[in-house]
């Protein structure tokens, strides 16, 4: 579990979806590719094949491009629709669990083209980017830190975890025994080096306060809980050339106008929740 402020993916949950519905095309009439065979009038077009081969080589050892491999890839094919047409002619499409699958795919499908469409309308041009250049990283800390932690759900547990320390308990023991931040604290605590850009502001503020060695005097609270928090080190970088944090400030830029889309597609729908007790 790391603390960082910027450039976190999936913070839109679409983001998240791994959904690949091969062969599946909301518009088949625009698909004009080669067909390569008929299943009970049912056309699977070259489209098709390579939209389910893409998938195919996501999931499975990719097999060489041949025309043995192409014929074993295309009976595949052909197994999955006749499959799918047995599924419709018994109805397996109106069970809940189907149901509510393929709901699930529609969305999906529908929600990553809606996306698509809109940063395909909305370009974010090499200027924006040299913008979010100098104002992320050029006008961020050029510090890092080295630190530690140890992270409990309440501040009663962190003041008890501040008077273990006090009293010379080991901070690399009670991170191993008692942080919820489970991977740093099989590691003593340890979180390696990070920028203050990096950081939740509240985190970053109690380094800031601490000399090296220092353990923070009282519990930081974040959105994850309290921590106890050791400065180890300090050092000043040099921030990265534009070319080596292009594609990460890209992800971050598009990332933003999806959410403001998001924010804006919210704020005219209407939403209601059915809370329960």
């Amino acid at each position: 579990m790391r603390y960082f402020a910027r450039f976190t993916p999936g913070r839109v949950a679409i983001f998240g979806f791994m959904v690949l519905l091969s062969g599946c095309h909301t518009a088949p009439v625009t698909d004009k590719s080669p067909v390569l065979a008929t299943v009970n009038g049912e056309r699977i077009t070259e489209r098709d094949y390579q939209d389910y081969l893409r998938a195919r080589d996501l999931q499975e050892p990719a097999l060489p491009r041949n025309a043995q491999s192409k014929q074993i890839v295309l009976n595949e094919l052909i197994n999955r629709v006749i499959l799918a047409q047995a599924a419709l002619k018994a109805h397996l499409n109106r069970e809940p669990a189907v149901h509510v699958a393929l709901k699930e795919d529609r969305e999906n499908i529908l929600a990553r083209a809606m996306l698509k469409r809109y940063l395909g309308r909305h370009p974010i041009s090499p200027e924006a980017l040299r913008i979010l250049y100098r104002k992320e990283v050029l006008k961020a800390p050029h510090e890092e830190y080295r630190a530690r932690h140890i992270l409990v759900a309440t501040k009663a547990e962190a003041l008890a975890i501040l008077r273990d320390l006090h009293h010379g308990a080991r901070f690399s023991v009670l991170a191993h025994r008692d942080s919820l931040d489970v991977p740093s604290g099989d590691q003593g605590g340890e979180l390696g080096w990070f920028s203050a850009s990096d950081v939740l502001p509240s985190f970053y503020r109690a380094l800031a306060h601490l000399r090296v060695g220092e353990i923070s005097p009282q519990p930081i609270k974040t959105r994850f809980g309290w921590h106890i928090i050791q400065l180890q080190a300090e050092r000043t970088y040099t921030p990265p050339p534009f070319s080596q944090v292009e594609r990460q400030l890209y992800r971050s830029a598009e990332q933003k106008r999806v959410d403001d889309m998001m924010a804006a597609m919210r704020k005219k729908a209407r939403i209601r929740l059915a809370l329960t007790p």
